[in-house]
């Protein structure tokens, strides 16, 4: 037994020797972690800081972002209302034209041939005598006009 107990000692030693080691690290540690902390801490009074001074221009920042988002929306709603009206406008002008061409057009072709025909029952008929009757009015005319002048030269 007295060499297991030895081993065991020896374990045991050796073991306490690498827990002393290990206590002097964590030790030398210590202080590491406590300025890492107090770095951090100061590295977060820092962020706060900067956030804080940040702010403002945040808050600018977001109203100038929806300021031009509601433009932006303003100039497509404005668009596509336009298209929108254009394309309502052309639907009303083709509807309008459709409707003429149906239902006015034939309305308007019938008047204008009842028109037409009334038209041609209201024109008086050529009198066959006219062409002479004139020519006749023209000889009188030309005749009585000689004999005037012939009267005028004589009485003078």
């Amino acid at each position: 037994m007295n060499r297991m107990s030895t081993a065991k000692e020896a374990l045991i030693a050796e073991a306490l020797g690498d827990l002393d080691l290990l206590l002097k690290r964590l030790e030398a540690v210590v202080p590491l972690v406590d300025a890492t902390r107090k770095s951090l801490i100061k590295s977060t009074e820092m962020v706060s800081h900067e956030i804080a001074s940040f702010a403002p221009h945040m808050k600018q920042f977001t109203d100038y972002a929806k300021v031009q988002t509601a433009k932006q929306i303003d100039r497509s709603v404005t668009d596509v209302t336009q298209r929108a009206k254009e394309m309502q406008v052309q639907a009303m002008r083709e509807a309008a034209l459709d409707m003429f061409k149906k239902e006015f057009h034939p309305t308007v072709n019938q008047v204008i041939a009842r028109l037409q025909h009334l038209a041609r029952l209201a024109q008086p008929r050529p009198n066959p005598w006219m062409p002479w009757v004139t020519h006749g009015a023209a000889f009188v005319t030309g005749a009585a006009l000689t004999w005037l002048v012939v009267v005028m030269i004589w009485v003078r």
